[in-house]
C-alpha cells in the first residue's frame, strides 16, 4: 500500500495578522492533489492539527470542506484524519458517518477511536489504529469503558475503591474513616495502636495519589491505548498508528503549542514499538522519533521564522507483505517562502538581486546596524513588501558589551532611581530626599 502522511495544516493559521488561508490552499490544490495523482497514493494518513484552533474562520471551514469533497467526489482516495492539540475534536467530527460512507475518517476524540479501522491492499489487511489527541484523563475514562484496565497494585486498588466517589485526588474525611476501618478490622492490624493505623491510611493517600498521577500522563496513557488498539487486531495483520504526541527526542521548531503545562506531555517511542508505522503529527519538523517507521511529516507551511531553515515535505510511506515501510519526501512548494535576513540597513536597500529574490516571501529582517533607524520598517516595506518582523540585533548586541549597562544591570531600583535624578537635577539627592524615597520604596514593597 502506497500512503501519503501529512499533518499540522493549522488551516486558518494568522501569521503576523495575515491569514494563511491563500497561501494554504495553494499547497493543497496546486500539489497536494496533484501528488496523489502522480504517486498513485492509495490513502492519505492526516495526524492532527487540520485547524489552528477549535473554532475556526469560516475560510477555514470552506477550505476543509472543499480537500474532503473534491477526495470524496473527484479521486476517490480514502483519508484517515485525526484531531490535534489545537482542533475543536467534537466539531472535526460533525457528520462524520456521512463522510465514512465516502471515505474521509475522521476522529475528533477518544471515546471514538478505541477500535482499529481495516483497510486492504493486494497483500492481505491494514489496521489503522488512531490515536486523536486528548488529555490523558479523557483517554483514561475512555479506556475504561471499553474494558481496558491497567494492572494496579493492592493498596492502590484499596485505596481507588474508598474514593472513587470523590473528584479530587485528596481523600475525603469520610474516606478516611472507611480506609481506616477496613485496615483495622485485617488480623496484621489487629495489635496496632492509633499511630500505626494512621500511618496506614497515610500510606494509602500517597500511594493512591501517585497512582492517580501516573495512570494521567500522556506517556502511560498513550502505552496502555497504544497496546489496546494492538491488542484488537490479529497477529500477522499490519498495524499503522496515527497519533499527535510529543515523542521523546523530537525537535521543537518553534511555533507549536505547549500539549500540557505540567511538563508531562511527552510519549516515550516505545509506545509505537507494535506497529508496522506510526504517523505523528505535533512537531512541524519532518524528523524521525527515536525510530525510522516513527515519524513526524511536519507542518503544510512555516508557521514561524524559527522554522526558516526547515524544508517542508510530504512523506509517501510505501509498505510491502510483511509490513516492512520505505519513505520518500516531496518537498512541498509554498506560494511564499518564510525568510530571515540579516546585514545592515543600507545594504538591504540598495540590493536590488536580493529585492527581487524576495519580493514575495515573509521576512524578518535582523539589523547589524548599531546608530538608529529612523521609520527603518516603513522603508524596508517598500523594497520588501512582505517585511514582517525588524529587529535591531546591532544595538541589541553592543547594548550586551556596554560596560555602562552591564553596571546597570546590578543595581537595584533604589540606585537606578538616585543615579536618573541625578543625571536629570545634574546633582545628586540630598540626604532628605534620599530618605523620603526610601520611605516611598519601603511603603510600595509593603503594599505589594
Amino acid at each position: 500500500m502506497r500512503l501519503l502522511h501529512t499533518a499540522d495544516w493549522h488551516l486558518g493559521r494568522i501569521f503576523y495578522a495575515r491569514y494563511l488561508t491563500e497561501d494554504q490552499a495553494h499547497v493543497l490544490e496546486h500539489q497536494f492533489f496533484a501528488l496523489l495523482k502522480d504517486q498513485n497514493i492509495d490513502g492519505i494518513l492526516l495526524a492532527g492539527d487540520i485547524y489552528d484552533r477549535s473554532v475556526p474562520p469560516v475560510e477555514a471551514v470552506e477550505l476543509w470542506d472543499s480537500v474532503i469533497t473534491k477526495l470524496a467526489m473527484d479521486y476517490n482516495i480514502p483519508l484517515f484524519g485525526i484531531s490535534g492539540n489545537h482542533d475543536g475534536p467534537e466539531r472535526l467530527e460533525v457528520g462524520r458517518h456521512m463522510l465514512a460512507n465516502s471515505g474521509v475518517h475522521i476522529w475528533g476524540t477518544p471515546e471514538h477511536a478505541m477500535a482499529p479501522f481495516t483497510v486492504q491492499d493486494e497483500f492481505g489487511d491494514i489496521a489503522i489504529c488512531p490515536m486523536p489527541f486528548a488529555e490523558p484523563r479523557r483517554i483514561d475514562v475512555a479506556l475504561n469503558r471499553n474494558g481496558e484496565s491497567s494492572n494496579l497494585s493492592s493498596v492502590a486498588n484499596h485505596a481507588n475503591k474508598s474514593t472513587k466517589t470523590s473528584k479530587s485526588t485528596k481523600t475525603s474525611k469520610a474516606d478516611k474513616k472507611s480506609v481506616k476501618t477496613d485496615i483495622e478490622q485485617l488480623d496484621l492490624f489487629a495489635e496496632s495502636n492509633e499511630l500505626a493505623v494512621d500511618e496506614a491510611v497515610d500510606v494509602v493517600e500517597m500511594n493512591s495519589f501517585a497512582e492517580d498521577i501516573h495512570r494521567h500522563d500522556y506517556d502511560s496513557v498513550y502505552q496502555r491505548w497504544s497496546d489496546y488498539l494492538a491488542s484488537l487486531v490479529p497477529k500477522k495483520t499490519r498495524k499503522i498508528a496515527l497519533s499527535h504526541a510529543f515523542v521523546a527526542g523530537g525537535e521543537v521548531g518553534g511555533s507549536e503549542r505547549v500539549l500540557s503545562v505540567g511538563g508531562n506531555e511527552v510519549v516515550n517511542p516505545a509506545v509505537f514499538r507494535n506497529f508496522n508505522y506510526a504517523a505523528l503529527g505535533h512537531l512541524h519538523g519532518s524528523q524521525r522519533a527515536g525510530a525510522d517507521y516513527i515519524r513526524y511529516s511536519g507542518s503544510l507551511l512555516k508557521y514561524s521564522f524559527d522554522e526558516s531553515n526547515q524544508q517542508k515535505s510530504f512523506t509517501i510511506v510505501d509498505m510491502d507483505k510483511k509490513g516492512k515501510v520505505s519513505l520518500e519526501f516531496i518537498p512541498i512548494e509554498a506560494k511564499r517562502d518564510v525568510v530571515v535576513l540579516r546585514g545592515l540597513f543600507d545594504d538591504l536597500l540598495n540590493d536590488r538581486t536580493l529585492q527581487q529574490q524576495h519580493k514575495e516571501n515573509y521576512m524578518k529582517v535582523e539589523l547589524l546596524d548599531t546608530a538608529p533607524i529612523i521609520d527603518g520598517m516603513a522603508k524596508l516595506r517598500q523594497a520588501y513588501p512582505h517585511c514582517m518582523n525588524l529587529e535591531l540585533v546591532g544595538r541589541m548586541e553592543r547594548n550586551e558589551l556596554d560596560p555602562v549597562r552591564q553596571e546597570y544591570k546590578n543595581l537595584n531600583e533604589r540606585q537606578l532611581f538616585a543615579q536618573f535624578a541625578e543625571a536629570v537635577w545634574k546633582e545628586p539627592l540630598s540626604q532628605a530626599q534620599s530618605e523620603y524615597i526610601n520611605q516611598l520604596w519601603d511603603d510600595i514593597n509593603k503594599d505589594e
